[in-house]
């Protein structure tokens, strides 16, 4: 009897046992559980797609325990799929139905306890300051108040208040459907077109013209309303970004770009880090004060080496297409912005990798089918220099072997877009036309002519 009674009693004591090393087991899980809960940082919310920047922008902050979820206004865009994407979410049109975006907005800042909305493209700039306070009153809107976005959205009022602080900017034409022939012929080609208004949708970024011939056939077809042509400027684009807080460059980072999209000039396809220029980043700071920006910026200048002389492109007031590069090299532009927004003091580098390359695949493609389909061999926007320095490593804008389907879906997007084009263009060419008789002016006088215009190529 007493032998069954200490087997019962040690049977008992080993269930004690086991049920105390499962509590202590329980209450170490919970406790694990309640600290990451107590460091779990409020969501984030990225609006605009556009991959080269909402994605990278996305990691950053990922990287800090921040979720992202990034949000789409138009049914254009196409999902985004990142490990370091929470969620994507898609909006009501804000132009279309300003109520419902609205009403969107605030129902998903509630139910997440987002504390910060950052705009990835111009158009989400755009909506963002036409609903700034409602916006504001939700949470942490991550650009100035409307007044300041207008002066970087409208490219005439930066040249203005740029040219008054005397930082050297393009010179301007104005012309439109009525400039007549003997005007158009006295300026100086090369020229650009751009349009004023950085909108929702622009009908093009860049237009290239070699010819008075393009610019009259460009302005008859009307392709260039409201648009600003100014002289070509010789040299490399180079990019001056910095975070700006109570007017103080919190940090800076150049770049320059090695070739572009189109190839006559416009955005970044392979760039290169390079030191920061101080007679550069004195002139960007000294113009984003004038503006009185605060947060993030890119100024972008036309710079010729050979003269030493550099002229003011656009501000961009919103990430910038090559933000992936900065952040590569060791400049973390997105942690470092979330970081003052949450009164951290962020701890920037003296110095960062100058001499990196970044590379955006996507892009190539672009330039390959530009190729394809252009009349001229255009080798403006190439800036291979002797001086360009050694490398030191190549990034991509978007491939990582951790993330790989941002890179995978935007060449698969990419490729799909451009044969839907080149197929809708083979069709029109197929259909029968009406008539090719088109109003132009020659000698200042209107007449017909049948020639069929020329098409440039936009980005």
């Amino acid at each position: 009897m007493q032998v069954k009674d200490t087997n019962d009693t040690r049977f008992f004591n080993k269930l004690l046992k086991l049920r105390s090393l499962l509590f202590l087991r329980f209450c170490r899980v919970r406790f694990a559980a309640s600290k990451v809960s107590m460091h779990e940082q409020r969501p984030v919310f990225v609006m605009g797609v556009e991959p080269r920047i909402t994605v990278p922008v996305a990691r950053s902050l990922h990287r800090l325990g921040v979720p992202v979820f990034v949000a789409s206004t138009s049914t254009a865009d196409s999902t985004l799929r990142s490990r370091a994407i929470a969620r994507f979410v898609r909006w009501p049109d804000p132009i279309e139905r300003p109520d419902d975006f609205l009403h969107a907005v605030s129902d998903w800042v509630k139910t997440t306890g987002a504390d910060i909305l950052m705009p990835a493209t111009d158009r989400a700039l755009s909506v963002i300051a036409k609903h700034y306070e409602t916006l504001k009153s939700l949470l942490h809107v991550a650009c100035p108040p409307p007044a300041v976005v207008d002066r970087v959205l409208n490219k005439q009022t930066t040249l203005r208040i740029a040219e008054s602080i005397g930082v050297r900017v393009p010179h301007q034409y104005v012309v439109s459907d009525r400039t007549d022939t003997r005007t158009i012929r006295q300026m100086l080609f090369p020229v650009i077109a751009k349009p004023q208004q950085k909108r929702s949708a622009e009908p093009f970024k860049v237009r290239y013209y070699r010819a008075p011939e393009e610019l009259m056939d460009a302005l008859d077809d009307g392709v260039l309303q409201d648009a600003i042509v100014q002289e070509y400027c010789e040299g490399c684009g180079v990019g001056i970004e910095m975070l700006v807080h109570h007017g103080n460059c919190v940090a800076a980072f150049q770049h320059r770009r090695l070739r572009e999209f189109p190839k006559a000039g416009g955005v970044a396809v392979t760039a290169v880090a390079e030191a920061l220029d101080p007679g550069l980043a004195e002139t960007a700071l000294k113009l984003l004060r004038a503006l009185e920006w605060e947060g993030v910026a890119m100024v972008e200048f036309r710079y010729d080496r050979q003269t030493g002389t550099a002229v003011l492109m656009e501000v961009n007031g919103r990430y910038w297409g090559t933000v992936s590069l900065p952040i590569q090299a060791g400049i973390d532009f997105p942690a470092y912005q979330w970081q003052l927004v949450h009164g951290e003091t962020p701890e920037v580098p003296g110095s960062y990798a100058a001499g990196m390359t970044w590379h955006w695949s996507a892009g190539s493609v672009k330039r390959w089918h530009e190729a394809l389909k252009s009349r001229h061999s255009v080798s403006l926007g190439d800036c291979q220099t002797q001086d360009t320095p050694a490398v030191r490593k190549r990034q991509n804008a978007l491939w990582t072997t951790r993330d790989p389907l941002p890179a995978l879906f935007e060449l698969f997007d990419t490729a799909r877009r451009l044969l839907v084009s080149d197929f809708r263009a083979v069709l029109s060419r197929m259909a029968p036309r009406s008539g090719g008789f088109r109003s132009v002016q020659s000698n200042g006088k209107r007449f017909e002519r049948g020639q069929p215009g020329k098409h440039h190529y936009a980005k």
